[in-house]
């Protein structure tokens, strides 16, 4: 049961103060909120609650009247109203409000209601065994109309964003829709402190504080999307609640790993009330996206539940001769086993057909790009990249009577490319050419890549008392297993081409190509152990104190030379934090973890270099306002790294045969990444949701075996940046308005490769929504980006593929509909 408080008549004072911490010029405490004053039953006043979600009206309804609403949130999850707009006093807007409902109501006061699920029982009320808590959020972040959350579960056990020691980015379900986000890489576009960096169009690697995020997560489960040959699709947006991205070393969340992050993507589960949704959008370069989401309970007891998604999206590229297809079927269902067992399974299939770009636009000699324009598409339009990706899971939750609570889960993850789905040109300078126009092709042809990832975990976790206090403890375990292998392929040479004369359509007939490669099987196997407790020290401060203890394998078959495999045994990572609390809505908190990740990178014999190891740290003040509804961080950060792969100059070019172009590889010295990050996300006014942050980090190779000393660690990931949207819905009769504007905004950036420099100086895309709600049912919403068709390019490199456009200016109108 929620227990909505009333809204607080210094609220602005509030904002504005909140604000000045996000935007790091005051680190202040807020004076005391203070509860509105009752107002009369009879008095009447104006209301403007707008149609949706009948939850989410209600909030409305308790902020602008000053109310006091006791209500079961789960009960109203599908049930909608038409809102009210008027003047009327307390008892009659709320009335109106509840039409239709099947709620009724129990008047308290004159400013503080009882809502009950209307249940007939011989002529009597029944209300089961409830509890009122605070006007928190909950995780759940699909009808709440927020840009944060009340509880994150990237740690294994839900903790508020203000009790989680490091810094961590909730992109809610609200976001999402506002700026129609569909994939995860246009989510980690508009994540503080994220680069998304592209190998080519079809295989994208995020980084984060110098150093790239190299597994993302499922409910939990960790996933490697940068295995099996490119056969990884980007997870789409529609099938996720909620994305949680923490930032910093999380090896006791996922042994081991880079000190970058971890991404969680929470997936929407089944509703104890009827709902359905469906979406279309049209947008520019012919793109369609068809979305249908139903949700509900398949018993009359609603002891069984259900929920399927399906997705069917279609659209071509700013570049000619481009496309994308791609068919998304969500499935899962939830089996109440008992009062207090449950058993979730379900299963995620994405079919993905994209011609692809194996490479993009080229640099001159010198490095800089070529005049070549956004439109140009230097592959062939028979180019295809076509995969498949299936996701199944199972997860059994059992809540024990003194609040422990059990969960044991199983997930298998299978990334498949299509038989000879692969075939790509790919061009290259000839030796010795002074024209920079011309270049070779080739064409390679593949299929066979794949990975398949099986995850199993346990976790028991809940409080105890121990000297009088109230602490808690978790205890897992963990298995993942990853069998990835390349794909089978073979290349044709397929002659020499000015780019100036090149027609995607007709410059090169698809050949026929033979492939006969075996694919390489590569297995890593982590196995795990790990505890964490958060000790109530005093009334003001948490201690956290946790270890994970590492069992990893690596082997790899066909590897030429000796060492083709390798295993680190009882490797313990500890982590440890304190979290104080300044008064009722500011805290600090310092953390600690040290960082191992095993590598596959191997040397000039052939063996593989031994993991990388190193520290991080992390302190700062966070602010949570208004119940958890707004939430605001200050981070400061410093890491070091050792031993990590570099080129090994002194080494031959190419590296055979462990590579076929390229270095060998070293382990390098030591590099270190620092910085700051101000956040803000949530409601600062009634209706404004704000959700951004800027980064400050700077990295640099501190000692290092070749000629790298003294340089940033990657120079394609700029010093500064800042992300931020904002949305408002608009009071009085423009009620049915929401709109909606940000900005994605950078410094420069250069990648040099001897003396030819690719370079981008610093850029800001500007975004905006509107979005109409025609009734409670339907609305329609218009998305532009680079509003002012900036022209930049989103990756730079001095090589001949080096160069990608950022998207010009584009729209796209959505209509949503609810029943």
């Amino acid at each position: 049961m929620i227990h909505r408080r009333p809204h607080r008549p210094d609220r602005l004072r509030h904002a504005v103060q909140a604000a000045l911490l996000g935007l790091g010029l005051s680190a202040a405490a807020l004076p005391v909120l203070v509860q509105a004053a009752p107002v009369s039953q009879n008095q009447q006043r104006d209301w403007n609650i707008t149609a949706g979600p009948l939850a989410s009206a209600l909030d409305q309804l308790a902020r602008q009247g000053g109310l006091s609403l006791s209500f079961d949130a789960n009960s109203l999850q599908g049930k909608t109203t038409r809102g009210v707009q008027g003047r009327y006093d307390n008892a009659q807007a709320l009335s109106i409000v509840l039409q239709g409902s099947d709620v009724q109501v129990q008047q308290e006061s004159a400013s503080s209601f009882l809502l009950i699920p209307a249940i007939d029982a011989g002529g009597a009320l029944e209300l089961g065994a409830t509890s009122i808590s605070s006007d928190r959020l909950g995780e759940t972040t699909e009808h709440s109309g927020s840009y944060t959350t009340g509880a994150v579960t990237i740690g294994k056990t839900a903790q508020s964003i203000r009790r989680t020691p490091q810094s961590v980015t909730v992109v809610t379900r609200q976001r999402i829709d506002d700026q129609n986000i569909t994939n995860l890489t246009n989510l980690l576009e508009q994540t503080p402190g994220v680069v998304v960096n592209m190998t080519d169009s079809e295989r994208v690697q995020y980084y984060s504080r110098g150093y790239a995020i190299d597994a993302i997560q499922y409910d939990g489960a960790t996933v490697v999307q940068g295995s099996g040959g490119g056969s990884f699709i980007q997870s789409d947006s529609a099938i996720i609640d909620r994305a949680e991205i923490l930032r910093g070393a999380t090896g006791m969340l996922r042994g081991a790993g880079n000190p970058s992050g971890t991404v969680n993507l929470v997936r929407k589960r089944p509703t104890a009330e009827f709902q359905g949704e469906g979406s279309v959008t049209l947008g520019s370069w012919d793109a369609q996206r068809y979305v249908a989401d139903v949700s509900g309970p398949l018993t009359e007891t609603g002891n069984v539940r259900g929920r399927m998604i399906a997705v069917h999206d279609d659209k071509d590229h700013f570049q000619n001769s481009r496309m994308e297809r791609k068919e998304v079927l969500y499935g899962v269902l939830a089996f109440d086993l008992g009062d207090s067992t449950t058993l979730t399974t379900g299963l995620e299939w994405t079919k993905l057909d994209a011609t692809g770009a194996w490479g993009n636009l080229p640099a001159d000699f010198d490095g800089k790009p070529l005049p070549f324009g956004r439109s140009t598409y230097l592959g062939s339009d028979w180019n295809r990249w076509d995969r498949s990706n299936l996701q199944t899971f199972a997860e059994l939750e059992h809540r024990f009577d003194n609040d422990w609570k059990l969960k044991l889960m199983a997930q298998r993850t299978h990334f498949e490319l299509d038989d000879h789905g692969f075939k790509q040109t790919y061009f290259s300078r000839p030796t010795g050419t002074s024209n920079p126009y011309l270049m070779n092709y080739q064409v390679t042809e593949g299929d066979g890549g794949e990975s398949i990832q099986n995850n199993l975990s346990a976790t028991l976790n809940g409080p105890f008392e121990l000297l009088g206090r109230t602490h808690e403890l978790m205890l897992g375990v963990e298995r993942i297993r990853n069998d990835s292998y390349a794909s089978a392929t073979n290349n044709v040479a397929s002659g020499q081409f000015d780019l100036r004369n090149w027609d995607s359509k007709t410059s090169l007939p698809e050949p026929d190509i033979t492939i006969f490669a075996h694919p390489v099987r590569t297995r890593t196997t982590q196995q795990a152990a790990y505890a964490t407790w958060r000790i109530s020290l005093a009334e003001p401060l948490t201690a956290i104190i946790g270890a994970r203890n590492n069992w990893y394998d690596y082997e790899q078959e066909n590897n030429v030379k000796s060492n083709g495999k390798f295993a680190v045994d009882n490797k313990i990572v500890p982590y440890a934090a304190l979290i104080y609390d300044i008064n009722d809505n500011f805290s600090t908190y310092a953390s600690y973890t040290e960082i191992f990740n095993p590598q596959t990178a191997t040397g000039v014999s052939g063996a593989v270099l031994e993991p990388t190891t190193g520290e991080a740290y992390e302190t700062g003040i966070k602010g949570e306002f208004y119940e958890g509804r707004l939430n605001t961080s200050l981070a400061f950060f410093r890491i070091y790294q050792v031993g990590n792969a570099l080129d090994d100059i002194s080494g031959p070019n190419p590296c055979l045969p462990n590579y076929t172009s390229g270095y060998c590889k070293v382990a390098a010295g030591k590099n270190r990444s620092q910085g700051f990050e101000l956040e803000i996300s949530g409601e600062v006014l009634p209706g404004w949701n704000v959700g951004g942050g800027y980064t400050y980090n700077t990295t640099e190779y501190l000692k290092d075996t070749s000629n790298s000393t003294g340089n940033p660690i990657r120079t394609t990931d700029p010093k500064r940046m800042l992300r931020l949207f904002t949305s408002y819905r608009l009071p009085g009769e423009l009620e049915a308005w929401t709109i909606g504007g940000g900005v994605q905004a950078q410094s420069d950036i250069y990648n040099r490769n001897g003396t030819a420099e690719a370079s981008q100086a610093g850029y800001a895309v500007y975004n905006g929504m509107v979005n109409y709600r025609f009734n409670q049912q339907y609305s329609l919403q218009l998305n532009a980006n680079n509003i002012f068709d900036k022209k930049y390019y989103r990756q730079v490199a001095p090589t001949p593929t080096g160069y990608y456009w950022g998207d010009p200016r584009n729209v796209s109108v959505t209509l949503r509909g609810s029943f």
